[in-house]
């Protein structure tokens, strides 16, 4: 219970921790790509503003059905449709700071003996509710490190 509990306040602290990693930047710094086929800063928030979602459903089916399997999520395909590198720093960062905010939310309502339960990935893995939320906030810091590698490669 208390890596899950560990998990929500790390899920619940990370909108904070991404406004000061982008503090004072502009949005010319904010869409430059630290590298080809390398996001940049807007399209990394983007592809968090995607995760929240796709781990609700994966939190709900596990919770709904036994053993539900989960389909193949390709992050770039995805950032790519939503169009992020056309939008502001300022608006993806609202918009992922509300959708986070319901995401804790709704994550805030397992119970314990729920985090047991099971999906599993498309490779076969089986994984548990516990499992998939751990690696959901770890998901936030490989990103928070992301953002700084491209922060410091525009320098």
């Amino acid at each position: 219970m208390h890596d899950f509990r560990r998990a929500l306040d790390a899920l619940t602290a990370f909108p904070a921790e991404l406004q000061r990693l982008v503090a004072g930047i502009d949005d010319t710094q904010a869409h430059r790509m630290p590298a080809p086929n390398e996001w940049s800063v807007v399209e990394v928030i983007g592809h968090l503003i995607d995760i929240d979602p796709l781990q609700i459903e994966r939190v709900d089916r596990i919770l709904a059905e036994e053993r539900p399997q989960f389909i193949r999520f390709d992050p770039n395909e995805a950032v790519v449709a939503a169009g992020y590198a056309r939008r502001s720093l300022d608006d993806v960062l609202a918009a992922f700071i509300a959708l986070r905010q319901a995401t804790v939310d709704g994550l805030s309502t397992i119970e314990p003996d729920e985090l047991d339960r099971v999906g599993v990935r498309y490779t076969g893995e089986v994984v548990t509710l516990r499992a998939l939320i751990v690696s959901f906030a770890a998901h936030d810091q490989t990103h928070a490190i992301q953002i700084r590698a491209a922060l410091s490669a525009g320098n």
